[in-house]
């Protein structure tokens, strides 16, 4: 119960993640200024966020795959 909590949970919790990222940053990338060290840094945060969401959740499948076969 608790692997498929996790599996239900973990794309929840990336996009909630993701949308905070952005929406500090979101005006300025509608209007055009921000720096692009600033972007070039939030990009890298948002990668940061995709891979360990995508790590968690590989292995919150292969554990739940585990326990049921």
């Amino acid at each position: 119960m608790l692997w498929l909590l996790a599996v239900i949970g973990i794309p929840i919790l990336v996009v909630m993640l993701l949308f905070f990222a952005a929406a500090d940053d979101f005006w300025q990338v509608i209007t055009f200024r921000i720096s692009f060290s600033r972007l070039v840094d939030d990009l890298a945060h948002v990668l940061a966020i995709v891979v360990l969401g995508g790590i968690a959740e590989l292995f919150s499948l292969y554990m739940l795959f585990t326990h049921f076969l």
